[in-house]
């Protein structure tokens, strides 16, 4: 393809908070991904309440996992418009636009009559989410030029921070109120909060500039085209990754419950150590910096699958969940989400990181959209453990095998100057 041509100029970085960095730009930085965080808390919240959110609307299950991932529908058809947005609005806006959007369509779910207006409040929440999202890695992928894997590994780090305390403090506040709508309601509201302080304490020459002092480094490679082989095979990855990892994240917690007979604290520790494995993201990142593309996203990729099948295929205890919920959270969040963001971003010249960061966003997102309504489908053909089977281990293994078909040399790499290196 006429895209895949590697480019062999060189272009300044960003700016960059590496042994430059100020403290304020340090906080600043911190404050952004708490409020990435509070995106996790209120995504992880719905799953954990669906059980009681199907009793009272008296959803079918085929309905229930389409409402528990359909927000990923509001991300994908958002991502690459984000993308886009990023150019022409800058990062700011689209983080306290994109934090205002999905914690104010987190409360009005509590409002809804029935199916149709509850489906539209969840889209929504997830356009909110892409925009932040978009912002956010474009964000970390500018301030670190030779440890981009590394900064998206924070990112998603801080993702975990909330879905680990989204399920826990959910189950709680489910238990000690009686009510699905309060644990709704909270997170909301914390998320207009950080809105706000984003809003007045970010300036918006540190986030388009990712703070720091200047660098002299510079990238070597990447195409600039997306229609090119390395981002359209890393496109169709994400895609099997986003239907395998939603699934999981969609119906699991249902899984547990339903079939399983566990209590809402069982079920919700189990969910969270997968939360609790995704703070190993940074070493994700890490290998994605110093690993060869195909062994790094095969190994993960692989990896994955098994933590996928012995759940569904071990025994039905509280203790064999909750530890291979933690390593499918570690090989999924950690390994494949940080990896595949990180070599989209490195598959194309610094020009179109934006771009890339959208279509990884579209990909991952679409395919969540619908992974809960597929796995349902299938749960109905053959039964949980088939689908477990079929979807989230047999997609992941997809995915390690297609990976194997990425072409390293064609990945942008940042390279310091002669200045530098004296």
């Amino acid at each position: 393809m006429g895209g895949d041509q590697m480019t062999t100029n060189v272009v300044p970085t960003d700016t960059t908070p590496g042994r430059g960095a100020t403290r304020p730009a340090i906080a600043m930085f911190a404050l952004l991904l708490l409020a990435y965080s509070v995106n996790a808390m209120d995504r992880m919240v719905f799953p954990m309440l669906l059980p009681e959110v199907r009793s009272e609307y008296g959803f079918s299950l085929d309905q229930s996992g389409l409402q528990a991932t359909v927000f990923a529908l509001g991300m994908g058809i958002t991502g690459i418009p984000a993308g886009i947005a990023l150019a022409r609005f800058g990062r700011k806006p689209l983080i306290v636009v994109g934090t205002v959007a999905f914690s104010v369509a987190t409360i009005m779910t509590i409002a809804s009559a029935g199916f149709a207006d509850m489906l539209v409040w969840r889209v929504l929440s997830g356009v909110g989410e892409a925009l932040q999202l978009a912002a956010i890695i474009t964000v970390a992928a500018g301030a670190f030029p030779r440890h981009r894997g590394l900064a998206i590994g924070a990112v998603n780090m801080a993702f975990a921070t909330g879905s680990v305390v989204g399920p826990t403090a959910a189950a709680a506040l489910l238990v000690e109120h009686g009510t699905w709508r309060s644990p709704m309601i909270v997170f909301g509201a914390l998320g207009l909060v950080l809105a706000v302080a984003v809003m007045i304490f970010v300036p918006r020459r540190f986030t388009e500039a990712a703070g720091g002092a200047p660098t002299q480094s510079r990238y070597v490679g990447g195409v600039r085209s997306l229609v090119s082989w390395n981002p359209l095979l890393l496109a169709v990855i994400t895609v099997l990754f986003g239907l395998a990892d939603f699934a999981y994240i969609g119906l699991y917690p249902t899984y547990l419950r339903e079939n399983l007979g566990f209590t809402p604290g069982q079920a919700g520790l189990a969910v969270g150590l997968a939360g609790l494995a995704a703070f190993a993201s940074p070493l994700g990142g890490l290998l994605t910096d110093r690993l060869d593309p195909r062994a790094c996203l095969g190994l993960v990729s692989l990896l994955t699958a098994a933590a996928a099948s012995a759940l569904f295929l071990g025994p039905p205890t509280p203790g064999w969940h909750a530890a291979f919920s933690f390593l499918f959270g570690l090989f999924a969040s950690s390994g494949v989400y940080v990896v595949l963001a990180s070599l989209l971003v490195k598959s194309v010249h610094p020009d179109i990181v934006g771009h890339a960061s959208g279509l990884f966003i579209t990909c991952i997102y679409v395919a969540a959209g619908i992974a809960g309504y597929v796995f349902s489908r299938i749960v109905g053909a053959v039964d949980w453990v088939g689908a477990g089977l079929v979807q989230i281990a047999g997609f992941s293994l997809a995915g390690a095998l297609l990976a194997l078909l990425l072409r390293p040399s064609l990945f942008s790499t940042a390279v310091p100057t002669e200045s530098e290196i004296r």
